[in-house]
């Protein structure tokens, strides 16, 4: 497979799970819990983990270097593919709302 390919794979994973499984805002209550029983101030943002274009953009960059393969050209994909994390979280959201209302269409067709 190649690094563009890997890189692409690692955005939607990242992007599915910063922006729509819920870890990060699972992870932010925990350390904000945390900080506020140790006597300092509740924590709002964890960035870069709580921001999918941050984890995309550090990820990529990571996955380049382990993979030895940290080009130009790998470095401007990555931050392509940060840019548009916002975009593909929108086109996740769009495409199980689309699924869900098929299904429920045809569970209604079906069972009338």
């Amino acid at each position: 497979m190649t690094i563009y390919a890997e890189l692409a794979l690692l955005w939607a994973v990242v992007v599915f799970i910063v922006d729509l499984s819920g870890f990060t805002d699972f992870l932010l209550k925990r350390v904000s819990r945390f900080t506020t029983r140790h006597g300092y101030p509740a924590v709002k943002s964890l960035r870069p983990i709580t921001c999918s274009t941050c984890m995309t953009w550090w990820c990529c960059l990571l996955w380049a270097l382990l993979r030895k393969n940290l080009t130009l050209p790998v470095v401007a994909y990555s931050a392509a593919l940060a840019h548009f994390s916002f975009t593909l979280c929108e086109l996740f959201i769009f495409l199980r709302e689309t699924l869900t209302n098929a299904i429920a269409k045809l569970n209604k067709w079906l069972n009338d």
